[in-house]
């Protein structure tokens, strides 16, 4: 009869297990179905118009190098398939076109034979073909501006660029509009100066570009090893050394997405698939599959300073190359040695020292080591109040720096930092300026750009 009893009570309790198990399992897979899958890009289709201008007389030359320095970003940048046309749209005629492209989705549209918009013409099979595409851009020159200014003596040309990025896969919406402006000057000839603005476009196009919520790189991390992970993507979507990626948390809270950036990750090297980053800072938990998000910054550095090289104060600032660039990164500065400026009359002579270099960047999460090191010229910037007479050409010292930066990662945008080293800068007229310089520390901030 007890062991009757005992038999029972050991059977309810194996059940009781069972049930309790089966429980556990179902509420922990309850709870990861509100844990939302990450979401890895692919490249997207691409249509990209020749370059369009209206109102405007613009060489045929300028036309053509704006149009193939935009058709090359869409091309180099990594994460779209471009298909090209060589028809061109007015700023009037990029309108239509979204108009005509919103009523080809209509079930009644009928497509005609040619299509006309504004000044450009497109066959039936040219309107298909471009309508095929996920994403339809169309460059428009809106301002084009050649002068010669007589405050700096100097030729200058001013360049509008405005894109249009539009829907076509689905309600033909405009996904972004932007508008690049880019200028360059030069002294002697008005067509080196056209060259310089025309130079800017990528630069600021690829940013632009990376900046739209759409074409943002979404990926995932496939292994972490201490702070080191790997993540799938790499230099088949355009990933380089130096770009940041935001740890992102994705949650499903009763049906509604939401997220939060608990952390960030800095690439340091780049293969064609899958691409090695360094855990900057995070909070909570980093693992396989983790949701990862493009962080779009031109890339570079900015450091404002004061340094302290023996009995000398040289303010400054240092710009360094973060995008593309890791371990070792290439910097230019300026800095002023205040002791040297002086005032004579109505003239005024500034020294500026400009120095070339590079830094050996060490991670070390938030905090990082930068042994650098650099050599430069001090030229003076010399003025006359009356005649109004200006001189840069006047070269003073030459010299060299040397040392390392303790840097501590606030945020995402911004560090602060330490600098010791060793700075020397000799005189190229000993009878006019004394050498200078010697152990040197500092501090500064740096604004990642």
């Amino acid at each position: 009869m007890r062991s009757s009893r005992y038999a029972m009570f050991f059977a309810l309790l194996f059940i009781g297990a069972i049930l309790f198990g089966a429980a556990g399992q179902s509420a922990s897979a309850q709870s990861a179905s509100t844990q939302a899958q990450p979401v890895v890009s692919q490249k997207q289709d691409i249509a990209v118009f020749a370059l369009g201008y209206y109102g405007w007389l613009i060489p045929s030359q300028a036309l053509g190098t704006i149009d193939l320095k935009i058709q090359e970003v869409f091309a180099k940048i990594g994460r779209f398939n471009v298909f090209g046309t060589t028809q061109r749209l007015s700023s009037n005629g990029v309108q239509e076109f979204i108009d005509t492209l919103r009523r080809s989705k209509e079930a009644n549209f009928v497509l005609p034979e040619q299509y006309q918009f504004g000044e450009a013409f497109l066959t039936k099979a040219e309107f298909e073909r471009l309508t095929g595409a996920f994403v339809v851009v169309v460059p428009v020159v809106t301002n084009f501006k050649v002068n010669w200014d007589s405050t700096s003596n100097a030729w200058v040309c001013n360049i509008t660029t405005g894109i249009t990025f539009i829907d076509a896969a689905h309600d033909a919406k405009v996904i972004s509009i932007e508008s690049i402006d880019t200028s360059g000057s030069d002294k002697k000839n008005p067509n080196d100066a056209v060259k310089a603005a025309i130079d800017a476009i990528p630069a600021e196009l690829e940013y632009r570009i990376r900046s739209i919520p759409e074409f943002q790189i979404s990926t995932r991390i496939l292994e972490v090893s201490g702070s080191t992970v790997k993540i799938q993507l790499g230099s088949n979507m355009g990933l380089k050394k130096g770009d940041e990626y935001a740890i992102v948390e994705i949650r499903n809270v009763g049906g509604i997405q939401d997220t939060q950036e608990t952390g960030l990750i800095m690439i340091t090297d780049v293969s064609s698939q899958i691409s090695t980053g360094r855990i900057l800072y995070k909070s909570g938990s980093v693992g396989q599959n983790t949701q990862l998000k493009e962080i779009a910054k031109y890339g570079s550095d900015l450091d404002l300073y004061f340094h302290m090289s023996g009995k000398e104060m040289l303010p400054g600032l240092r710009a360094t190359i973060a995008r593309g660039f890791f371990p070792f990164r290439p910097y230019v500065g300026i800095q002023m040695p205040i002791d040297l400026a002086f005032n004579f009359f109505s003239v005024t002579a500034i020294p500026v020292n400009v120095a070339i270099g590079g830094e050996y960047m060490i991670p070390l999460g938030r905090l990082h080591v930068a042994p650098y090191v650099g050599a430069g010229i001090t030229y003076l910037y010399i003025t006359e109040a009356i005649t109004g007479y200006t001189n840069t050409n006047y070269l003073s010292h030459y010299g060299f720096q040397a040392g390392a930066r303790i840097g501590y990662l606030i945020n995402r945008n911004m560090r602060v930092f330490l600098d010791a080293g060793y700075d020397y800068w000799a005189s190229l007229d000993s009878g006019l300026f004394p050498n200078y310089g010697g152990l040197t520390i500092g501090a500064g901030v740096t604004f990642k750009l």
